[in-house]
């Protein structure tokens, strides 16, 4: 019997063991993987998986993994958050135009900062693991609070009315920090606070003249990416060989294993924030989302990018996915003899894009849609069958699309790959 053959036999035996173990809730298991110390000597610099026989080797994946795509995407996040706390850069040359001629133009270019900064930010998050996942992400968070919880625009609000060169930022709660709060700093346009009367903090907000408020909320804005900026480089600085080291315990002979499997953890992001949360709970697809749409669950609601963020997932996924021509997850998949699964994803990672830079309309928009015909049926039937994109409801198509490769990542990837499905993903919420 050839090896493909038999290979191909084990892989239909090992599919039918994941479906029951998935469909009873427990995690799959995995297994020694070449390359993780098992067969004798191999190491990060030994492409062979240490048996001499050139096969790919994860370690050497892993190392690409790191060297190429982590370590560079923390210093691109690092230099765009600190750009923002720049005393010369344009959140601060925006701050000091309040109430000239050149606010406008300051503003805008303190935006477009900021969406530099997102950009960075939504890359990182495929790639939330190790320092980034500590403490209950508790970093993680600091640079974007989405997945944490709601932002609380009431306690922005209360940031930016007390804030002054005392004002300590770490006693704040995480949904009043990261690029959300930063977002609603520089991009809301109702300058009345959204606290209850009750709220102390923000009495006396309203009474402030204009200017004044727009002066507390850059300044607010100021703390706020500072918090980020300092977020980012503990990140950067634990993974980094000269400060935490967390790039050689991770590549550690003894680690590759387990280093796989966190890997992989954070690549199922694609579908708990990507797919469900960004899409599947605004489009009142999923069951987290108890009413017919939930719009206060869309991310990036002031600056009109929800749609921008997901496409930034998919592209970092998109990135690790492939990596390079030697050492890609698609690559590895080839490796083991199952090349159109390899082709599957790719194919469907570019239609995925393809569809999400097409689409000219807002998620917010594609919300109230749905709410004003009072039915989602047509959205349903959209996400259902992704290979006929919907005219109406392209943000539907795009969640069905987004389902395609989640459902190829629980199934073949996992098999393949030999890792296991998250806890937090066993099961789909639509």
């Amino acid at each position: 019997m050839s090896k493909r053959l038999s290979g191909l036999l084990f892989y239909c035996l090992v599919i039918f063991s994941l479906a029951a173990c998935t469909d009873s809730g427990g995690d799959v298991a995995p297994t020694p993987i070449p390359g993780d110390g098992t067969a004798g000597g191999d190491t990060p610099d030994d492409p062979s998986g240490g048996s001499g026989s050139g096969e790919y080797s994860v370690a050497q994946m892993l190392t690409a993994y790191v060297d190429e795509i982590v370590l560079p995407n923390y210093a691109a996040l690092v230099s765009s958050a600190q750009a923002m706390t720049n005393s010369e850069g344009d959140l601060y040359a925006y701050c000091d135009a309040i109430g000239t001629e050149n606010e406008s133009a300051s503003r805008a270019n303190a935006q477009d900062q900021w969406r530099a900064l997102a950009s960075q930010v939504q890359r990182a998050e495929l790639h939330a693991i190790g320092p980034a996942s500590e403490n209950a992400f508790n970093l993680q968070y600091r640079l974007n609070s989405y997945m944490f919880g709601s932002l609380s625009t009431c306690g922005v609000d209360g940031i930016a009315a007390l804030v002054d060169e005392n004002f300590d930022i770490s006693n704040r709660s995480i949904n009043q920090r990261g690029i959300g709060a930063l977002e609603y700093l520089l991009f809301n346009e109702t300058l009345d606070h959204s606290c209850p009367p009750q709220a102390s903090a923000t009495q006396n907000w309203n009474d402030l003249s204009v200017e004044q408020r727009k002066e507390k909320r850059c300044d607010a804005a100021k703390l706020i990416a500072q918090d980020i900026a300092e977020a980012a480089d503990a990140i950067a600085t634990r993974w980094d060989p000269s400060g935490g080291d967390f790039r050689g315990n991770f590549l550690a002979e003894d680690s590759l294993s387990e280093s796989l499997q966190i890997t992989t953890d954070g690549l199922f992001y694609i579908e708990e924030g990507a797919k469900d949360a960004k899409l599947g709970n605004p489009l009142g697809i999923i069951e987290a989302c108890s009413s017919l749409t939930c719009p206060e669950q869309i991310e990036s609601p002031f600056s009109r990018t929800s749609l921008r963020q997901i496409i930034n997932n998919v592209r970092a996924f998109e990135t690790i996915f492939v990596s390079n021509e030697a050492t890609g997850f698609d690559a590895h998949i080839v490796s083991e003899g199952f090349p159109e699964v390899a082709q599957r994803f790719v194919d469907n990672l570019s239609v995925t894009v393809a569809l999400a830079e097409s689409i000219d309309v807002s998620l917010s928009e594609q919300v109230q849609l749905i709410q004003t015909a009072s039915d989602d049926a047509e959205c349903a039937n959209a996400f259902a069958n992704p290979d006929s994109p919907s005219d109406r409801f392209p943000t539907c198509t795009l969640y069905g699309l987004i389902k395609r490769i989640v459902d190829d990542l629980k199934i073949d990837f996992v098999t393949i790959v030999n890792v296991s499905v998250p806890g937090g993903s066993q099961a789909d919420n639509d």
